[in-house]
């Protein structure tokens, strides 16, 4: 099955484990998942419209507002500061977070990413290992059935999968996606940013000619066709082109993990933060953070050790994918990091680390012989439409857990 998806034609880094085990999430632990993507909507809605009163400075005059301005503005292309404003409720169609399930078995966001295609190819191919190895078992419905069923839900039945130069990588992935789209009744057409071209009426084609549908899966950041960039920007704009997932990007910031918590007690963002998010889902997301600090530059790297108090901490940049840009306390690269991070503004937070509990998975070895050991999870709920779509685990006998070739990436049932 792994074989016929195409997933490892895509070179070694494609590559993991294959196990024969699932991660079964039992109906009390649904419960609690699906009430927490209630609250993370109810969130990401509000966020939405911080940012928008955030980003025109003719709405706002405050030092904490400009604060909110320059986080959710980090690293992001001038293409899309006039756009991010736009339909300032919006959420993304699929959101996903990251959990890590401590060792007194509870569950904490590790991630919180709206603005993120990757991984919804390896969530499909997850969910038909898992249908192969358990075809009675109760499920979620599975990434690629939530999205189709939000493209329907807008009248649509076709979708553009649009990446760029430097998403490549994740080409066959992208190539798993379109097909448990199709299965669904859903045609994709999967683009890249120099495979664009426009047609004897003005209109977006490929150069093989297969049309560009008007809905697409996001607007990536596209580096080599600044034509297209911009154009695609207009069209948005005038509302000819809609995305599934809206273009803005800060929902993929770890900051915004920060500003949500507010550790430091802020008396002005808390304010703002409950104007526009409804306070019980704001405490319940809290509830799942770790203690989580947003570093500035207004203090010194010695306030920062003294909020660590001891313990221990991981250090991330707040824009970066997997473990990109992420130390422990106790590597050798946290120290210098840290200071880096202390001379920054917003570009990095400190992160309460949480000891994640290891489950015990099977897995083939090269020999194809059938092992087990214990292995530490990322979780990845996807969540559509205020429900879980989707859980996909990643696991590795390393506690820095992220795809690899010594990983194991497992499917979800609902155990009784």
């Amino acid at each position: 099955m792994v074989t016929d998806s195409g997933i490892w034609r895509g070179g070694e880094n494609h590559t993991f484990v294959l196990s024969p085990s699932v991660y079964h999430v039992t109906p009390s632990e649904k419960t609690e998942l699906e009430k927490l993507g209630q609250a993370l909507y109810d969130c990401l809605g509000g966020l939405g419209r911080i940012a928008t009163i955030a980003f025109d400075p003719k709405l706002h005059h405050s030092n904490t507002w400009n604060k909110f301005s320059k986080v959710l503005g980090i690293e992001i292309p001038n293409v899309y500061r006039h756009i991010m404003p736009l339909k300032p409720s919006l959420v993304p169609a699929i959101c996903k977070v990251d959990l890590m399930k401590s060792e007194d078995g509870r569950y904490c966001i590790a991630e919180i990413d709206g603005h993120n295609k990757h991984g919804l190819g390896y969530s499909t191919l997850a969910a038909r290992l898992r249908q192969a190895l358990y075809p009675e078992a109760r499920s979620f419905p599975g990434v690629a059935v939530s999205l189709a069923a939000s493209i329907k839900r807008l009248g649509k039945d076709a979708v553009t999968l649009l990446y760029s130069d430097r998403e490549r990588f994740y080409l066959p992935e992208f190539t798993i996606l379109k097909s448990g789209l199709a299965d669904s009744g859903i045609r994709t057409t999967i683009v890249g940013e120099n495979d664009v071209v426009m047609n004897g009426n003005g209109d977006f084609a490929t150069k093989e000619g297969e049309e560009i549908h008007e809905l697409f899966i996001d607007f990536p950041f596209l580096f080599s066709n600044q034509f297209l960039n911009v154009r695609l920007a207009d069209l948005y704009g005038k509302g000819e082109i809609d995305f599934l997932i809206p273009p803005k990007p800060f929902f993929g910031s770890k900051a915004v993990l920060a500003l949500i918590k507010n550790d430091e007690g802020d008396e002005d963002l808390e304010a703002i933060l409950k104007s526009q998010i409804p306070s019980r889902s704001l405490e319940l997301l809290r509830r799942y953070i770790p203690p989580t600090y947003l570093v500035h530059k207004g203090e010194n790297r010695d306030y920062w050790s003294s909020k660590m108090n001891g313990t221990s901490f991981v250090i991330k940049e707040s824009v970066s994918s997997g473990m990109k840009g992420v130390a422990f306390r106790g590597d050798s690269e946290f120290e210098e990091t840290l200071s880096l991070a202390s001379r920054s503004f917003y570009r990095f937070i400190l992160q309460e680390e949480v000891h994640n509990f290891p489950q015990r998975f099977s897995y083939y070895s090269e020999k194809g012989e059938l092992l087990e050991d214990d292995w530490f999870m990322r979780i990845t709920v996807h969540y559509s439409m205020r429900s879980v779509g989707d859980i996909v685990v990643t696991a590795r006998r390393d506690k820095k857990v992220h795809g690899a070739p010594d990983s194991l990436q497992l499917g979800t049932i609902i155990s009784d």
